[in-house]
């Protein structure tokens, strides 16, 4: 299945299910872990970073796309999908050195990095640690606002109960294989789990609860709390999903009120994984998001590297 030819000449955008990812796949041994990555395309990069018990996968259906003018580097956090486990406690900023140190190996000097829910938090971890090495952040149903202690509370019980029933393996595949299962499991994750195709199931419910969810939780709070958005000062997009019952959208506009530089899209009918849920308009967003803010950013790096006359 391949996409309609877009405009402006450009190629058409082949569907995640007719491209071989199978060489794009790599590992490197980052500090004493091996971590899993894709990298795939050319042209400026943009980093993703999945969320809370996922893996790169979840960014199947946006790779494509983005891929067609950058370089995307979709990473296996420590402890997810098939990278080894940071040991404990495994704070927000360790992923994010983790990360900007794979970039380092991968001749990266700076990056868009994309992250959804957990993953956001890494992206902006990531811009505390090195602001120059990341140009840009979109933040997907992200982390970014205090909870309350009852909120995060729920949400580590779910996620501990969530991890020591998806160590099974038959758990796991029927996750990929059913529908029923997924739509009863999934709820939080998208509004209507039909949203996920057979397909992306599949590829994405084998590595799904890895053990490094159950730690993330408590560190992700200690990074909301660390956390003052008036200090991230790179151009921010956010989108939202109008029914995310793990990351309300009042968080989002709590952000966006605080942000200096942020732009915000709240996708209606959908959950907490928009860029699953509605991929195609994620795209769009995403892209013309990059092509506004990556000439600005580059035109400020000449003029910083310009010598005086």
């Amino acid at each position: 299945m391949v996409t309609s030819s877009p405009p402006g000449g450009q190629k058409a955008v082949p569907h995640w299910t007719d491209i071989d990812w199978a060489p794009s796949i790599a590992s490197r041994v980052i500090n004493g872990l091996r971590l899993q990555y894709l990298d795939y395309g050319a042209g400026p990069a943009v980093v993703l970073l999945h969320g809370m018990a996922s893996s790169w996968q979840w960014w199947l259906e946006n790779i494509p796309a983005l891929a067609q003018q950058h370089r995307v580097i979709a990473v296996d956090l420590p402890g997810f999908g098939q990278s080894d486990p940071l040991p404990a406690p495994a704070e927000m900023a360790t992923h994010a050195r983790t990360v900007l140190d794979l970039l380092t190996e991968l001749g990266i000097e700076s990056a868009t990095v994309s992250g959804h829910s957990m993953g956001g938090l890494v992206a902006i971890e990531m811009f505390k640690a090195d602001p120059r090495r990341t140009s840009n952040l979109i933040l997907v149903d992200s982390g970014g606002v205090p909870m309350s202690e009852r909120r995060l509370a729920v949400i580590l019980v779910v996620l501990r109960l969530c991890s020591a029933f998806l160590r099974r393996r038959f758990v796991r595949h029927a996750l990929a294989t059913r529908m029923w299962v997924r739509q009863i499991a999934l709820r939080a994750a998208f509004r209507d789990p039909r949203a996920m195709s057979p397909e992306l199931a599949a590829m994405t419910m084998p590595a799904f609860g890895g053990p490094g969810s159950v730690d993330a939780i408590p560190a992700a709070a200690r990074s909301v709390h660390a956390t003052v958005p008036e200090s991230i000062t790179c151009p921010v997009l956010l989108v939202w999903g109008e029914h995310d019952v793990v990351v309300p959208p009042s968080c989002a506009h709590q952000m966006h009120d605080k942000l200096p530089d942020c732009e915000l899209a709240v996708f209606s009918g959908v959950g907490h994984s928009p860029m699953v849920e509605l991929p195609d308009r994620f795209n769009d967003l995403a892209l013309n998001f990059l092509a506004a803010h990556e000439t600005a950013f580059q035109e400020a790096a000449v003029r910083d590297t310009k010598c005086p006359s």
